[in-house]
């Protein structure tokens, strides 16, 4: 039996038709075969949400990151859960080397770039520059 990737979303909690799209997108790729975890589905009231993040960023396939200028502002920063998310990714890819696991996916900003990170890295959180 074939086993299906699993992704990790990580967002910044910006307006709520933000959250929306993320959700929407989440449930998508579980139709695609990924075996999504989103905290709005998975994270349980009451448990310590900073374990949920690095448990879900060093055990998923993926980390599929949600990029806006929120994000990416939080990320830089090192505040809230984007910046608690960015130390945890930055950690992962200096220690694995594993540049792929980590999928910048722009929802908001520079639209203009369709290979954002390559053609001007700026636009990316700096947790994904580690090594680079």
């Amino acid at each position: 039996m074939p086993v299906h990737p699993t992704a990790f979303v990580s967002y910044s909690w910006d307006a709520d038709t933000h959250k929306g799209w993320v959700e929407a997108l989440a449930t998508r790729l579980r139709t695609d075969a990924v075996d999504v975890r989103l905290d709005k589905w998975h994270s349980v009231p009451g448990n310590q949400l900073t374990h949920f993040m690095e448990s879900e960023i060093q055990r998923n396939d993926f980390v599929v990151i949600i990029c806006t200028p929120k994000y990416k502002f939080k990320s830089d920063t090192r505040t809230g859960g984007v910046g608690y998310e960015g130390d945890i990714m930055t950690a992962e890819v200096f220690t694995s080397q594993n540049h792929l696991k980590f999928i910048p996916l722009l929802r908001e900003g520079a639209h203009q770039y369709t290979n954002y990170v390559r053609r001007d890295p700026s636009f990316a959180p700096r947790s994904l520059h580690a090594g680079t």
